[in-house]
């Protein structure tokens, strides 16, 4: 049965004083007045399981700091930025992109991530061009050694080949390219 969400208030946080940002598959999304992100869960296992993901990464470049864990909730760091999807949309697919990439899936490799899947809708782009992730889930649980649905969805868009391109150009040798021809 799909859990609802009945919270008006949650801890000492009045929701109607949030801007509602989105919901996904684990939770709903507000901003806070000060800034940072209050994330309601629909289970308290998924709630603590991200802000742990969160905690031992903690200081990269890459992913929100969290804050505070509740039952159901965990207070975080606001990502803004540009959504990847819209900005690739806007600037294209540059070599420059495609390297920042390929330099977070290297990076979540060195936090010790065993799920190197990158999501479009979890990836946003900073004023300054680096990446930021959010959501990140069973990223020590599951086995997915190449961000698969970041290629399905480049393919869909009409620029994984470009992608692949750039990727034996300046990282001859990288394994994805192998998982991405099957």
């Amino acid at each position: 049965m799909k859990k609802e969400y009945s919270h008006s208030k949650v801890h000492d946080i009045e929701l109607k004083d949030c801007k509602y940002l989105g919901q996904g598959h684990s939770g709903r999304v507000y901003l806070m007045p000060d800034g940072k992100v209050l994330k309601i869960f629909k289970s308290s296992t998924s709630c603590k399981a991200e802000f742990d993901i969160l905690k031992s990464v903690e200081g990269s470049p890459h992913f929100p700091k969290a804050y505070k864990l509740g039952d159901h909730y965990m207070i975080r760091e606001y990502v803004g930025g540009m959504n990847v999807y819209d900005y690739i949309k806007k600037y294209g697919l540059s070599r420059s992109f495609v390297l920042k990439v390929v330099d977070l899936v290297d990076h979540m490799k060195k936090l010790g991530f065993t799920k190197l899947e990158v999501r479009f809708p979890h990836l946003f782009v900073q004023e300054d061009g680096t990446l930021m992730m959010i959501d990140p889930r069973k990223s020590y649980e599951e086995y997915i050694p190449y961000p698969k649905s970041f290629f399905r969805k480049l393919k869909k868009m009409g620029l994984l080949d470009k992608f692949i391109r750039i990727l034996e150009e300046e990282r001859k040798g990288l394994k994805w390219i192998e998982y991405i021809k099957r």
